[in-house]
């Protein structure tokens, strides 16, 4: 079974993809993988994100949130919940493929469940 550094190396592994971290609930960074970001600052942001992403759906009454999108002059942010207690995000490049990467992170979502 492979263990959490290296589920993350293989998301980055994905084209496009050039940061993926796991983050617990609480904005702390859990582990990460990739380059070109700030993983403690992505971190906190992303937890705030998704908090505010799941208090919108529940206010709309249209479910509990498993994914969010954000596209960005520059790039993509994939934001993944593993659980109840901590998020999956990845940062992707223009030039990615959004189907891939959200095929990818979809079906890895089970491995990260698993190892934490």
């Amino acid at each position: 079974m492979a263990n959490l550094k290296q589920l993350l190396g293989g998301l980055t592994k994905v084209d496009g993809i050039n940061t993926a971290i796991v983050v617990g609930r609480d904005g702390f960074v859990i582990d990460s993988a990739g380059s070109g970001n700030d993983a403690e600052a992505l971190g906190a942001i992303v937890a705030t994100a998704l908090g505010s992403s799941e208090v919108m759906g529940t206010e709309l009454r249209v479910g509990g949130l498993r994914q969010v999108l954000l596209e960005y002059a520059s790039g993509t942010i994939v934001l993944s919940t593993l659980g109840a207690e901590a998020i999956l995000a990845v940062v992707a490049d223009t030039a990615a493929n959004l189907g891939n990467v959200r095929y990818n992170v979809k079906k890895m979502s089970p491995d990260f469940e698993r190892v934490l």
